[in-house]
């Protein structure tokens, strides 16, 4: 079999690596953050349907600001995003799969985004309905950005 195919066949240990260390992090910002699990169980038990965003249409928001919730989802997404970078560096090191390369790099822009997000909502730049809009930007901007390298890179590999 060629060597090419074989490495499409590999298991995606960088990804393993990946998975390890979002876990570990969630582990060490939950240690780190003084009060998280009390904050935590206020954020889900203060949600109401209290927001009409439309007539006659409700949706839950949390009544009032978390900030130790919404600081530590910001940590969260900023020190990963970093993470996901040295895997993108190791993923050009290790000559991956175009489509994992790929991948990674648009994780990275949602992880920013996200992160950026985050901090905006926990200094109160930016309500719950703002967040929600803006996570659901990031979603759709880390596909695109995937869509768009596959395709240039896509085209590009044909001509060679």
């Amino acid at each position: 079999m060629p060597r090419r195919e074989r490495r499409h066949e590999e298991q995606d240990k960088l990804g393993f690596a990946s998975l390890g260390f979002f876990l570990l992090l969630i582990g060490v910002i939950w240690l780190i953050t003084p009060n998280l699990s009390q904050a935590v169980a206020d954020f889900f038990n203060s949600f109401t349907l209290e927001k009409e965003v439309f007539p006659n249409v409700f949706l839950p928001s949390p009544a009032h600001h978390h900030p130790v919730v919404y600081t530590a989802v910001a940590r969260f997404c900023f020190v990963f995003s970093l993470f996901q970078i040295v895997i993108l560096v190791l993923r050009f090191f290790f000559r991956d799969p175009l489509n994992r390369v790929i991948g990674t790099f648009s994780g990275i822009v949602f992880w920013l985004g996200v992160g950026f997000v985050s901090n905006l909502l926990a200094a109160e730049a930016l309500e719950w309905f703002g967040f929600l809009g803006w996570l659901i930007v990031f979603i759709g901007l880390s596909l695109v950005v995937r869509s768009l390298l596959v395709l240039l890179f896509g085209v590009a590999l044909r001509k060679l």
